[in-house]
């Protein structure tokens, strides 16, 4: 192991301080597997703008079971998104990261279909179940794959590629919405999910021109192929010393890791000796953490937060809701290209986190002081409306400040920093759990949110502002990742010497 680290120890001059080329291959691939991202950001955006379409609405529900089945339709597919994180792993490591990004997003476009048939609540529901269990599956697969392709000088970029697309993705879904609400007929939501349709078509077309993963190739024994593409990655020559190194470091790290024992299973993950229990812990607080945030009420309940601050109008909902999309698109591009890998995963989490604080409990104080309860217009069911219009326009400023917070930080920085610190053994394992301790979250989260909406509008705010709290302590315990290859944040977690508050 000491020959390792020694041979790390002299590619590292190698790897960062050497000016590199741009390396068109690289963006090309993590681009092409990004659009992964964009689909399943659309879901999130649609889905939200299509409950709240009346037409939709009198098809499947009744003002009596609207918040029931709304529930359901957005709980159905977050639950089999978690079933299919957490048996990535196990595919990931059989049938490759590039195969299982097929493997996912073949299911998710057999879901989408059933939902454009739209024939009843059942064929629907059951949409939703296969499009979540590709989602689930698709989505680990993709940042596993971007995070053993990438540089480590630019690893957070690429990743960050995928986060930057579902943002664009989830932006696209609010529009088409907002324009397929003028339809008078049932295709005003059918419409949105036939684009995700074709979109997801194409992508299973493009993933099948991608590389396998080097770093899976070389595990497999594979390593003339692994070789072949490390030197597309780089866009060198194989005999390149770069191109060498990085072969060496990759191969020499799995064959250290296979003195632990062939078989790799999930109890590695929780093991107390070395340094897999913490790296384990700081995925699952990082994951969890992002869920509490708050923006998955954002995401899937933001016209009918906008309706309870005062604006009735459905359209008016749904363009907002769009600008929430558009400006969480702007700054995770301005994340990507500069804030992810200059200031640092950690340095994003704080920020986050504190803004996070503030524009959580603003509006729950908005809610609680100015929020009043009156009669529906469609129904007799009385609903909590915020008649002021400063307190409306302080809610809707926040929520905008929020998202693109969020989008620029948290958005960003966790499928970065989760993707990159586990060791390669149990990277496919340990995502999948982490993904579907995400995914769990948000079930939690989207499954009673419509309840407790109903019971309290401010509470539901004042509970996320109070996470963001103590999420903030907590962020401060972490060790960064910033411009470490997957190798050295390896020898960092296994030096018991390294600094945790760098």
């Amino acid at each position: 192991m000491s020959d390792t680290v020694n041979l790390v120890s002299e590619v590292i001059p190698l790897l960062i301080n050497r000016s590199m080329p741009f390396r068109k291959s690289v963006y090309l691939y993590a681009l092409v597997a990004a659009i992964g991202g964009f689909v399943c950001g659309y879901d999130t955006g649609s889905i939200s703008s299509i409950i709240a379409l009346p037409l939709f609405q009198k098809r499947f529900f009744t003002s009596n079971t609207f918040a029931y089945y709304e529930s359901i339709l957005l709980a159905s597919y977050l639950v089999t998104s978690m079933c299919g994180a957490f048996f990535s792993g196990y595919f990931c490591d059989h049938i490759g990261r590039k195969n299982s990004i097929l493997l996912g997003s073949s299911l998710l476009l057999l879901g989408i279909l059933f939902e454009i048939l739209g024939l009843n609540l059942i064929s629907l529901l059951l949409g939703r179940f296969i499009g979540g269990l590709g989602t689930g599956l698709m989505t680990n697969a993709i940042l596993l794959y971007q995070s053993e392709i990438a540089p480590s000088d630019i690893r957070g970029r690429l990743i960050s590629i995928f986060s930057l697309l579902s943002v664009f993705g989830q932006m696209m879904g609010y529009f088409v919405t907002f324009g397929s609400s003028y339809l008078t007929s049932h295709w005003c939501w059918r419409l949105p999910w036939m684009v995700q349709f074709v979109t997801c078509f194409f992508f299973i077309l493009a993933i099948c021109f991608l590389p396998y993963s080097p770093r899976w190739l070389i595990d497999k024994g594979k390593e003339k192929e692994g070789l072949q593409v490390l030197s597309r990655l780089h866009n060198l020559p194989r005999e390149h010393k770069i191109v060498q190194a990085e072969f060496l470091d990759v191969k020499e790290l799995i064959k250290a890791e296979r003195i632990l024992g062939q078989g790799r299973t999930y109890a590695e993950l929780f093991e107390r000796s070395g340094s897999s229990l913490k790296r384990t812990l700081y995925a699952f607080f990082i994951s969890i953490a992002t869920c509490f945030t708050g923006n998955v009420i954002i995401s899937y309940y933001a016209p009918q937060i906008f309706k309870n601050a005062g604006l009735s109008d459905v359209s008016a909902s749904l363009a907002l809701t769009g600008g929430i999309g558009l400006l969480s698109l702007i700054f995770t591009a301005l994340s990507l290209q500069w804030w992810i890998d200059l200031w640092g995963r950690k340095a994003l989490f704080l920020v986050g986190s504190f803004l996070s604080t503030i524009c959580m409990i603003v509006i729950g104080f908005m809610f609680h002081f100015y929020a009043v309860i009156t009669n529906s217009e469609e129904s007799d069911v009385s609903v909590v409306i915020v008649k002021n219009s400063h307190a409306r326009w302080l809610i809707i400023s926040c929520m905008f400040l929020f998202s693109a917070s969020f989008a620029g930080t948290w958005g960003v920085a966790n499928y970065v920093y989760t993707a990159e610190i586990f060791s390669t053994r149990c990277r496919a394992k340990g995502l999948s759990l982490t993904y579907a301790i995400s995914w769990a979250g948000s079930i939690i989260i989207t499954y009673c949110t419509p309840f407790f909406l109903n019971y309290t509008v401010s509470g539901v705010f004042f509970f996320f502002g109070i996470c963001s709290i103590l999420t903030l302590i907590g962020i401060v315990f972490i060790p960064e990742t910033k411009g470490k290859t997957l190798e050295q944040i390896d020898f960092m977690f296994d030096n018991h010497d390294h600094d945790n508050s760098k």
